[in-house]
């Protein structure tokens, strides 16, 4: 994959785990749903964070492996 193509996956992630948070908060209503719900948005968020701050160095592995 290419450098800007990981960095919108990253990008989505963070989306889609603010998303999750909002409905989880807003719309449902028993508690266990709601934490796990919740926890996955947060992990959700996590990840896509550090997906588009993690150093990506594509040009330099094409090289080392020739």
């Amino acid at each position: 994959m290419s450098n800007w193509k990981i960095r919108i996956a990253g990008l989505i992630l963070m989306i889609l785990g603010s998303i999750l948070f909002v409905w989880s908060v807003k719309y449902i209503q028993s508690e266990w749903p709601q934490i796990f719900v919740g926890l996955l948005s947060v992990f959700s968020t996590a990840m896509g964070f550090a997906i588009l701050i993690m150093p990506i160095d594509l040009e330099e592995d094409n090289s080392n492996s020739e």
